[in-house]
Protein backbone atom coordinates (compact mmCIF):
# COMPACT_ATOMS: atom_id res chain seq x y z
CA UNK A 1 0.00 0.00 0.00
CA UNK A 2 1.37 2.93 -0.79
CA UNK A 3 1.90 5.65 1.91
CA UNK A 4 -0.44 8.90 2.22
CA UNK A 5 1.71 12.13 0.75
CA UNK A 6 1.31 15.73 2.52
CA UNK A 7 1.24 18.55 0.89
CA UNK A 8 2.33 21.81 3.04
CA UNK A 9 -0.37 24.73 2.73
CA UNK A 10 0.50 28.34 3.66
CA UNK A 11 1.09 28.43 7.78
CA UNK A 12 -1.85 30.41 9.64
CA UNK A 13 -0.29 33.29 11.68
CA UNK A 14 -2.43 35.92 14.10
CA UNK A 15 -1.60 33.59 17.29
CA UNK A 16 1.02 36.12 19.89
CA UNK A 17 1.91 32.92 21.67
CA UNK A 18 1.95 29.59 21.69
CA UNK A 19 -0.42 27.43 20.00
CA UNK A 20 -1.57 25.42 22.42
CA UNK A 21 -4.38 23.06 20.44
CA UNK A 22 -6.26 22.50 17.17
CA UNK A 23 -8.81 20.60 15.99
CA UNK A 24 -10.53 20.23 12.62
CA UNK A 25 -14.27 20.09 11.08
CA UNK A 26 -15.27 16.86 9.54
CA UNK A 27 -14.88 17.65 6.26
CA UNK A 28 -11.37 19.47 7.12
CA UNK A 29 -12.48 22.93 5.88
CA UNK A 30 -12.12 24.92 8.97
CA UNK A 31 -9.31 24.46 11.97
CA UNK A 32 -9.99 25.95 15.26
CA UNK A 33 -6.98 26.89 17.36
CA UNK A 34 -6.29 27.67 21.01
CA UNK A 35 -3.44 29.30 22.25
CA UNK A 36 -1.62 30.69 25.63
CA UNK A 37 -2.99 34.40 24.35
CA UNK A 38 -6.68 33.51 25.88
CA UNK A 39 -7.89 33.06 22.22
CA UNK A 40 -9.49 30.92 20.11
CA UNK A 41 -9.22 31.41 16.22
CA UNK A 42 -11.36 29.68 13.77
CA UNK A 43 -9.73 29.33 10.28
CA UNK A 44 -10.31 28.62 6.50
CA UNK A 45 -7.66 26.05 6.06
CA UNK A 46 -7.92 26.54 1.69
CA UNK A 47 -8.23 30.29 1.96
CA UNK A 48 -5.63 30.45 5.30
CA UNK A 49 -8.14 33.28 6.61
CA UNK A 50 -9.35 33.93 9.64
CA UNK A 51 -12.92 34.04 10.16
CA UNK A 52 -13.59 34.56 13.83
CA UNK A 53 -11.96 35.28 16.98
CA UNK A 54 -13.26 33.69 20.00
CA UNK A 55 -12.18 35.90 23.12
CA UNK A 56 -13.10 35.70 26.81
CA UNK A 57 -11.03 33.63 28.57
CA UNK A 58 -8.94 35.48 31.03
CA UNK A 59 -6.47 32.34 31.05
CA UNK A 60 -4.41 29.81 29.04
CA UNK A 61 -6.55 27.98 26.44
CA UNK A 62 -4.91 24.56 26.60
CA UNK A 63 -6.92 22.34 24.88
CA UNK A 64 -9.74 22.92 22.23
CA UNK A 65 -12.22 20.26 20.36
CA UNK A 66 -15.01 21.29 17.88
CA UNK A 67 -18.51 19.47 16.27
CA UNK A 68 -17.97 17.38 12.72
CA UNK A 69 -20.22 19.91 11.28
CA UNK A 70 -18.38 22.69 12.81
CA UNK A 71 -21.12 24.54 14.76
CA UNK A 72 -20.53 23.29 18.95
CA UNK A 73 -16.45 23.85 20.17
CA UNK A 74 -15.40 23.50 23.66
CA UNK A 75 -12.39 24.99 25.61
CA UNK A 76 -10.18 24.26 28.30
CA UNK A 77 -8.46 26.60 29.93
CA UNK A 78 -6.37 27.46 33.64
CA UNK A 79 -3.58 29.06 34.90
CA UNK A 80 -1.48 28.34 38.28
CA UNK A 81 -2.13 31.98 39.36
CA UNK A 82 -5.41 33.62 37.50
CA UNK A 83 -7.55 30.58 38.66
CA UNK A 84 -9.98 30.17 36.05
CA UNK A 85 -10.13 26.67 35.94
CA UNK A 86 -12.93 25.75 33.51
CA UNK A 87 -14.47 24.21 30.59
CA UNK A 88 -16.20 26.34 27.85
CA UNK A 89 -18.85 25.71 25.52
CA UNK A 90 -19.47 27.68 22.40
CA UNK A 91 -22.18 28.38 19.36
CA UNK A 92 -19.26 28.70 16.78
CA UNK A 93 -21.31 30.46 13.96
CA UNK A 94 -22.27 33.75 16.94
CA UNK A 95 -18.97 33.44 18.15
CA UNK A 96 -20.41 33.38 21.78
CA UNK A 97 -20.36 31.05 24.72
CA UNK A 98 -22.81 28.72 25.72
CA UNK A 99 -22.33 27.97 28.71
CA UNK A 100 -19.21 27.07 31.59
CA UNK A 101 -18.20 23.62 32.68
CA UNK A 102 -17.00 24.20 36.83
CA UNK A 103 -15.36 21.45 38.22
CA UNK A 104 -12.29 21.19 38.15
CA UNK A 105 -9.71 21.90 41.10
CA UNK A 106 -7.12 22.88 38.81
CA UNK A 107 -6.31 24.25 35.23
CA UNK A 108 -7.99 22.35 32.61
CA UNK A 109 -5.43 20.96 30.19
CA UNK A 110 -7.30 18.74 28.04
CA UNK A 111 -10.99 17.87 26.19
CA UNK A 112 -12.37 15.86 23.87
CA UNK A 113 -15.86 15.91 22.40
CA UNK A 114 -18.41 13.61 21.40
CA UNK A 115 -21.35 15.77 19.51
CA UNK A 116 -23.04 13.02 18.37
CA UNK A 117 -23.67 11.42 22.32
CA UNK A 118 -23.69 14.57 24.09
CA UNK A 119 -20.66 14.20 26.13
CA UNK A 120 -17.70 15.90 26.90
CA UNK A 121 -14.60 14.52 28.17
CA UNK A 122 -11.62 16.82 30.38
CA UNK A 123 -8.64 16.25 32.46
CA UNK A 124 -6.31 18.50 34.36
CA UNK A 125 -4.01 19.02 36.72
CA UNK A 126 -6.17 18.39 39.29
CA UNK A 127 -5.51 14.59 38.52
CA UNK A 128 -9.16 14.13 37.57
CA UNK A 129 -10.85 13.17 34.63
CA UNK A 130 -14.39 14.20 34.16
CA UNK A 131 -17.40 13.48 31.62
CA UNK A 132 -19.65 16.39 31.24
CA UNK A 133 -23.61 16.11 29.54
CA UNK A 134 -22.56 18.94 26.90
CA UNK A 135 -26.27 20.46 26.84
CA UNK A 136 -26.93 20.24 30.81
CA UNK A 137 -23.84 21.00 31.71
CA UNK A 138 -23.77 18.80 34.57
CA UNK A 139 -21.05 16.45 35.46
CA UNK A 140 -22.13 13.10 34.63
CA UNK A 141 -18.94 11.01 36.20
CA UNK A 142 -15.14 12.19 38.46
CA UNK A 143 -12.65 9.21 37.53
CA UNK A 144 -9.51 9.22 40.14
CA UNK A 145 -6.59 7.07 40.31
CA UNK A 146 -3.86 9.54 38.33
CA UNK A 147 -1.08 10.51 40.31
CA UNK A 148 -0.31 13.17 38.42
CA UNK A 149 -1.13 15.95 35.89
CA UNK A 150 -3.44 14.63 33.38
CA UNK A 151 -1.95 16.00 29.65
CA UNK A 152 -4.54 14.22 27.04
CA UNK A 153 -7.83 12.42 26.96
CA UNK A 154 -9.76 11.16 24.09
CA UNK A 155 -13.00 9.99 23.74
CA UNK A 156 -13.47 6.22 21.43
CA UNK A 157 -16.29 6.69 18.43
CA UNK A 158 -19.03 5.69 20.79
CA UNK A 159 -17.86 7.44 23.81
CA UNK A 160 -17.85 4.26 25.17
CA UNK A 161 -14.68 4.97 26.90
CA UNK A 162 -12.37 7.68 27.86
CA UNK A 163 -8.30 7.15 27.76
CA UNK A 164 -6.41 9.62 29.69
CA UNK A 165 -2.83 10.19 29.82
CA UNK A 166 -0.71 11.70 32.86
CA UNK A 167 2.08 13.07 34.13
CA UNK A 168 2.46 10.05 35.92
CA UNK A 169 3.74 8.13 33.42
CA UNK A 170 0.66 6.03 32.57
CA UNK A 171 -2.79 5.99 30.55
CA UNK A 172 -6.05 4.43 31.92
CA UNK A 173 -9.18 3.65 30.27
CA UNK A 174 -11.79 4.11 31.61
CA UNK A 175 -15.49 3.07 30.97
CA UNK A 176 -18.44 5.79 30.52
CA UNK A 177 -20.89 3.60 31.41
CA UNK A 178 -20.07 2.68 34.75
CA UNK A 179 -16.98 4.85 35.62
CA UNK A 180 -14.89 1.52 35.76
CA UNK A 181 -10.84 1.70 35.35
CA UNK A 182 -10.66 -1.16 32.44
CA UNK A 183 -6.69 -1.43 32.46
CA UNK A 184 -3.54 1.05 33.33
CA UNK A 185 -1.44 1.30 30.39
CA UNK A 186 2.28 0.95 31.99
CA UNK A 187 5.12 1.35 29.67
CA UNK A 188 6.37 4.38 29.14
CA UNK A 189 9.41 5.35 30.92
CA UNK A 190 8.65 9.03 31.68
CA UNK A 191 5.53 11.42 31.37
CA UNK A 192 2.80 10.83 28.99
CA UNK A 193 1.53 13.94 26.89
CA UNK A 194 -0.49 12.32 24.46
CA UNK A 195 -3.38 10.04 23.56
CA UNK A 196 -5.27 9.09 20.85
CA UNK A 197 -8.06 6.15 20.06
CA UNK A 198 -8.30 4.54 16.78
CA UNK A 199 -11.47 4.95 13.94
CA UNK A 200 -12.34 1.69 15.17
CA UNK A 201 -12.09 1.83 19.07
CA UNK A 202 -9.16 -1.18 18.69
CA UNK A 203 -6.18 0.34 19.70
CA UNK A 204 -4.67 3.76 21.25
CA UNK A 205 -2.03 5.50 20.57
CA UNK A 206 0.60 7.44 22.51
CA UNK A 207 3.68 9.71 23.01
CA UNK A 208 5.92 10.93 26.15
CA UNK A 209 9.06 12.57 26.95
CA UNK A 210 10.48 8.95 26.81
CA UNK A 211 10.55 9.99 22.75
CA UNK A 212 8.47 7.06 21.74
CA UNK A 213 5.31 6.24 20.26
CA UNK A 214 3.27 3.39 21.98
CA UNK A 215 0.58 1.54 20.26
CA UNK A 216 -1.80 -0.39 22.25
CA UNK A 217 -4.25 -3.26 22.34
CA UNK A 218 -7.68 -1.54 24.50
CA UNK A 219 -8.99 -4.95 24.62
CA UNK A 220 -6.42 -6.48 26.57
CA UNK A 221 -4.21 -3.68 27.70
CA UNK A 222 -1.14 -4.90 26.41
CA UNK A 223 1.28 -2.87 24.04
CA UNK A 224 1.40 -3.74 20.24
CA UNK A 225 5.06 -2.15 19.56
CA UNK A 226 7.04 1.10 20.39
CA UNK A 227 7.50 3.08 17.75
CA UNK A 228 11.10 5.13 17.78
CA UNK A 229 12.56 8.37 15.65
CA UNK A 230 11.68 11.25 17.97
CA UNK A 231 14.83 12.54 18.99
CA UNK A 232 12.84 14.59 21.61
CA UNK A 233 9.69 14.74 23.80
CA UNK A 234 6.35 13.59 21.48
CA UNK A 235 4.19 16.10 22.10
CA UNK A 236 1.08 15.39 20.08
CA UNK A 237 -0.49 12.34 17.70
CA UNK A 238 -3.29 11.49 15.41
CA UNK A 239 -4.70 8.68 13.78
CA UNK A 240 -5.46 9.13 9.73
CA UNK A 241 -9.15 7.38 8.99
CA UNK A 242 -8.44 3.93 8.34
CA UNK A 243 -6.41 3.30 11.12
CA UNK A 244 -3.09 1.92 9.37
CA UNK A 245 -1.59 5.60 9.40
CA UNK A 246 -0.94 7.97 11.90
CA UNK A 247 0.92 11.16 12.49
CA UNK A 248 3.12 12.25 15.71
CA UNK A 249 4.73 15.65 16.37
CA UNK A 250 6.90 16.42 19.17
CA UNK A 251 9.64 18.76 20.36
CA UNK A 252 12.46 17.56 18.02
CA UNK A 253 10.16 19.85 15.40
CA UNK A 254 8.98 17.08 13.12
CA UNK A 255 5.79 16.17 11.97
CA UNK A 256 6.40 12.06 11.64
CA UNK A 257 4.27 9.79 9.57
CA UNK A 258 3.60 6.05 10.71
CA UNK A 259 2.81 2.99 9.16
CA UNK A 260 1.47 0.89 12.36
CA UNK A 261 0.90 -2.24 10.43
CA UNK A 262 4.87 -2.37 10.31
CA UNK A 263 6.10 -0.14 12.88
CA UNK A 264 7.82 2.22 10.30
CA UNK A 265 7.97 5.92 10.00
CA UNK A 266 7.55 6.96 6.23
CA UNK A 267 8.16 10.58 6.27
CA UNK A 268 9.41 13.15 8.06
CA UNK A 269 7.58 17.04 7.46
CA UNK A 270 10.24 19.68 9.20
CA UNK A 271 8.64 22.48 11.23
CA UNK A 272 9.41 25.48 12.11
CA UNK A 273 8.57 25.40 15.57
CA UNK A 274 7.74 22.36 18.44
CA UNK A 275 4.73 20.50 17.58
CA UNK A 276 2.46 20.57 20.50
CA UNK A 277 -0.94 19.78 19.23
CA UNK A 278 -2.09 18.08 15.89
CA UNK A 279 -5.83 17.05 14.23
CA UNK A 280 -6.65 14.75 11.22
CA UNK A 281 -10.12 15.74 9.36
CA UNK A 282 -12.63 12.69 9.68
CA UNK A 283 -12.75 12.35 5.96
CA UNK A 284 -9.17 12.01 6.15
CA UNK A 285 -8.13 14.88 3.86
CA UNK A 286 -6.25 17.48 5.59
CA UNK A 287 -4.02 18.01 9.06
CA UNK A 288 -3.40 20.53 10.94
CA UNK A 289 -0.83 20.98 14.31
CA UNK A 290 -0.20 24.08 16.43
CA UNK A 291 3.38 25.04 16.96
CA UNK A 292 5.46 26.87 19.60
CA UNK A 293 6.35 29.47 17.54
CA UNK A 294 2.71 30.97 17.10
CA UNK A 295 1.11 29.54 13.89
CA UNK A 296 -0.80 27.05 12.91
CA UNK A 297 -0.15 24.85 10.37
CA UNK A 298 -2.02 22.67 7.81
CA UNK A 299 -1.61 19.55 5.20
CA UNK A 300 -3.48 18.44 2.49
CA UNK A 301 -3.15 14.43 2.67
CA UNK A 302 -2.84 13.27 -0.78
CA UNK A 303 -3.03 9.13 -1.94
CA UNK A 304 -5.69 7.96 0.74
CA UNK A 305 -7.34 5.05 -1.26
Amino acid sequence: MTAPRLRALPPLAGHTRRVSSVALTGDGQRVLSGSLDRTLRLWSAGTGTCEAVLSGHTSDVNAVAISPDGRVAVSGAGEITLGENLIRVWDVPGARVRRDLLGHEGEVSAVALSARRGLVASGGTDNTVRLWDLEAGTCLRVFTGHDGWVRAVSLDAGATIVLSASMDGTLRVWDTSDGACRHVLSGHTDKVYTVASSPDGRTALSGGKDKTLRLWDLASGHCRSVLEGHEEVVRAVAYLPDGRWALSGGEDKTLRLWDLKLGSCVSVERTSGAVLALAVSADGRRAAAGTYDRKVLAWDLEGLA
